[in-house]
């Protein structure tokens, strides 16, 4: 096979069209010498691309190529040392193991502390009387005397508490005329006394919103955990309503001082460390007390109006005997239908300013037949006098609640099947 190329003219080589012999050698076509002919390697040649276009290189052909020599053989011994760390480190799932040990250990310690706190709560709160009565008369004694410990405290207990420091939050609460009550108490009262105003605990019959009388009660600075003691000038209305108020909004630590004002000053004749003192004094400090709403205390009227169909509760009326019967004069008066009229003379005596002795009250509850295992709605006209007949039933083991619209909301809402007046009276049974 015949091939071309541009290069250096060989020896014996024929030219055409030269000039002269340096001329021919860079721009003279020459033959290449003949050599064996094979046809692989020709056509190698013939498909390099080298072969056309590299000028004054020497042919790339199968016996022109360098063999490269063989690789070098890996060294069996080795060129360097591997440092291996034989430090384990914490891996991911240890630091979660330890994390979720931490906080179990703090939850247990959280729900141990939770669970003191509520049994040091418990001890000194007041705890309702079991409600499950056999009628044995000597049993429900005692359970009443209990109550009566937490609900009424004598003169010589509050002596010892205010003598040993104890946390006594102690108010006199005055009503009706306030600038005579605050003139009688600026005069005298009892050793480290606040005054308290019936005005501040509920407008027109109505109790006041909870968080109105917890900003009152901390500017006095009553705390959740202070014991409140309250007494009034001998009414013991004042007292007891402003006991009712304080439970009902999450205050449970309170007692009523026995005979009030009155009583402390007959001790006071006996002994001077019962004392009194004058003005009253500034105090600055606020308390922490959190008011909440304790809905076992009250009833609306829409509970009174349900309950004269399913028959839940017993209704006691807390009114004069006048007013119940209607023969009252000044307004419309009646009762509830189905109520029972027990006054407030019933449970306490106006003459001495005690309350009766707990076999009387508890044969004036059985005589209205009041029974321990169901609940009693109290009403009157402006839920003060409720408020004692509510104090009597709570001190001798019932569930009692105040319905605090009392007759004047139900003889205007209330159909009239359902209340009793005066001339109507007679014709029930």
């Amino acid at each position: 096979m015949h091939k071309w190329t541009i290069g250096v003219v060989p020896q014996g080589g024929h030219t055409t069209g030269s000039k002269g012999s340096s001329e021919s050698k860079e721009k003279s076509i020459t033959f290449r010498p003949e050599k064996d002919y094979n046809t692989i390697d020709d056509q190698k040649d013939y498909e390099d691309p080298d072969y056309f276009y590299d000028v004054g290189t020497p042919s790339k052909t199968s016996n022109d190529r360098i063999i490269s020599p063989p690789p070098v053989p890996t060294s069996s011994r080795p060129t360097h040392i591997a440092i291996h760390n034989t430090t384990k480190t914490a891996t991911p799932r240890w630091r979660v193991i330890l994390l979720g040990v931490g906080l179990f250990v703090a939850c247990f310690l959280l729900v141990i502390t939770l669970f003191a706190f509520f049994m040091l709560q418990s001890q000194g709160s007041y705890s309702p009387f079991d409600l499950k009565s056999n009628g044995d008369s000597s049993k429900h004694s005692q359970s009443g005397n209990r109550k009566s410990r937490d609900m009424e405290i004598t003169p010589n207990h509050l002596l010892t508490l205010l003598i040993t420091k104890r946390k006594v939050c102690l108010f006199e609460v005055t009503g009706g005329n306030e600038s005579e009550g605050r003139d009688l108490f600026l005069r005298d009262h009892i050793e480290t006394a606040r005054l308290m105003f019936h005005s501040n605990l509920s407008h027109a019959g109505v109790p006041v919103h909870p968080l109105q009388f917890q900003r009152f009660a901390r500017s006095q600075g009553v705390d959740d955990d202070c014991h409140v003691i309250l007494y009034d000038r001998g009414q013991m209305i004042w007292s007891t309503y402003a006991m009712w108020i304080f439970r009902l909004f999450g205050h449970n630590r309170v007692s009523l001082l026995s005979g009030g004002y009155t009583g402390w000053k007959n001790q006071q004749e006996r002994s001077t460390q019962y004392r009194t003192e004058q003005n009253e004094i500034a105090r600055r400090r606020l308390g922490d007390f959190h008011s909440s709403w304790n809905d076992s205390l009250i009833i609306t009227y829409d509970d009174v109006f349900e309950n004269a169909e399913i028959d839940e509760y017993d209704i006691v009326d807390a009114q004069a005997k006048e007013e119940y019967l209607g023969l009252a004069s000044g307004a419309l008066f009646g009762h509830i239908k189905g109520a029972r009229n027990i006054p407030v003379e019933v449970v306490y005596d106006w003459g001495t300013s005690q309350w009766r002795d707990q076999p009387q009250m508890q044969a004036a509850f059985s005589s209205s037949a009041l029974s321990p295992k169901r609940s009693v709605i109290v009403y009157c006209s402006t839920s003060l006098r409720s408020s004692m007949v509510w104090w009597a039933l709570t001190r001798s083991g019932y569930s009692a609640r105040i319905y605090f619209g009392g007759w004047p909301e139900w003889v205007v809402r209330a159909p009239d099947d359902l209340k009793i007046l005066g001339d109507s009276i007679h014709n029930t049974n």
